[in-house]
């Protein structure tokens, strides 16, 4: 259509410069007082193309206007969108910022709760193998951290510093099965020993069968070691096995804290 718009160009402009002059002319007669036979003839001749040149004007005209006013649309809906997506993005950042004081504040409150020295920090790391299961905090040596102290959050317990540099150290979680931690059952006082099973569970060992477990007991710390405060929370009991082989029971623990979205931590140090 273009193109053949394009070729014809010419006659295209001829016949629209004779539209404007008949227009002009039939105006100019409209216009007269009077009139003689001439104006008689012409008028009836030129009524036609003056009003379908009305016509198509003031459609063109409304056209135009109509772009121009897409256009205007179009700009605005431009802004409006931008406008939306800085409001989504600092709502965003809000929402961050909001989690991340409730989990402070959380750390806070507890901390008020137990005679101890509570370093912050925030994970940095995880350890991609499957072999062991650590994480990397900000804090080290120069920040008071030392190997063997407990980590935490409000939750409950975390782990353990196995490693301290200077500006860093790696925490082993209580899910690795290298972990050993003293606990006792806060509900009977049953004492044993968890060790990591599992990304989500642990084990509770060296448990007689005689011992009161049942499913739904909170797991506490001991405080038979000196750096691990008494009656963190570990976790709950989700399983008992009293007809295992052996002198001791099976007990499966679900840890209080999820590690897989953990950001923040409290070292403890006595």
């Amino acid at each position: 259509m273009l193109q053949f718009l394009l070729k014809r160009k010419s006659v295209i402009l001829i016949a629209i410069l004779f539209l404007l002059s008949l227009t002009l002319l039939a105006r100019d007669i409209e216009k007269r007082e009077g009139g003689g036979l001439f104006d008689a003839i012409i008028i009836p001749v030129l009524s036609p193309p003056l009003k379908l040149s009305t016509l198509a004007f003031n459609k063109a005209y409304r056209l135009w206007q109509g772009y121009f006013n897409l256009v205007s649309v179009r700009s605005e809906n431009v802004l409006l969108q931008k406008a939306v997506a800085d409001l989504q993005r600092d709502n965003q950042l809000l929402q961050e910022t909001a989690l991340e004081n409730r989990r402070l504040r959380e750390l806070l409150g507890f901390k008020k709760k137990l005679p101890y020295h509570f370093i912050p920090a925030e994970i940095i790391g995880r350890d991609p193998s499957s072999w062991f299961r650590t994480l990397l905090i900000d804090k080290g040596t120069d920040g008071g951290i030392r190997r063997g102290a407990a980590v935490m959050t409000a939750r409950g317990i975390v782990g353990k510093i196995l490693e301290a540099q200077k500006m860093t150290a790696k925490v082993l979680l209580i899910i690795d099965s290298n972990s050993a931690l003293d606990i006792l059952v806060q509900r009977s006082r049953a004492k044993g020993i968890i060790e990591g099973r599992t990304e989500e569970r642990c084990e509770l060992r060296f448990v007689s069968k005689n011992e009161d477990i049942q499913n739904g007991d909170i797991i506490v710390t001991s405080g038979l070691n000196e750096i691990i405060p008494k009656g963190i929370v570990v976790g709950a009991v989700v399983n008992v096995v009293r007809n295992s082989p052996g002198f001791f029971q099976l007990v499966e623990i679900k840890p209080a804290v999820d590690f897989s979205k953990l950001e923040e931590v409290f070292v403890v140090v006595p």
